[in-house]
């Protein structure tokens, strides 16, 4: 646990590019969880065989694809609305943890997941204009990982407010960090 929260890797393909692998090395059991994320499927297989391969202790999920989630052992599958309808094939057919992104709070109290991404929190660089949620009052039974401009300086603010903190842009500072 990093400063009173858990966290939660987002291993962005496009972000982190060629050095995925790496970056997944280096974060192995100091996430709690890390979750694979890619927009396209050029050339994923391997990067996915080499992924599972190099994460040990850190639980592994994949974006979207629980078939391909299954097929290269990872631990779960993070789903959002676009693939929710996937939601129960998952749990009837498979023992893979479902995480969910979710941008309000209603969706959090709507749904059965193991665990939420709850964004934007801050303000973060996008190319469209983004609407921070701030922190809000949500489910506090749910796990709940924050997610949206986060970094070293405001996780203080995030304590006692959700269970965990997740990000792309926090990885390298961590790293710097050595936590």
């Amino acid at each position: 646990m990093i400063s009173g929260l858990h966290f939660l890797a987002v291993l962005d393909n496009d972000f982190f590019n060629a050095n995925i692998i790496k970056t997944a090395e280096k974060l192995d059991g100091t996430a709690d969880i890390i979750w694979f994320r890619f927009k396209n499927y050029d050339n994923i297989h391997s990067i996915l065989s080499d992924i599972r391969k190099t994460v040990k202790k850190s639980v592994l999920v994949l974006s979207s694809d629980y078939i391909l989630a299954e097929k290269y052992g990872f631990d779960g599958v993070h789903l959002n609305k676009n693939t929710i309808q996937d939601y129960n094939i998952i749990k009837s057919k498979t023992n893979l943890i479902t995480g969910y992104s979710s941008h309000s709070a209603e969706e959090i109290s709507n749904t059965d997941f193991d665990y939420y991404t709850l964004s934007p929190i801050f303000n973060t660089p996008k190319p469209y204009n983004v609407n921070p949620l701030g922190i809000i009052d949500y489910d506090k039974s749910k796990k709940v990982f924050a997610l949206g401009g986060i970094n070293l300086q405001n996780l203080d603010l995030l304590k006692d407010k959700f269970y965990g903190f997740a990000g792309i842009r926090i990885i390298n500072d961590i790293i710097k960090a050595n936590f």
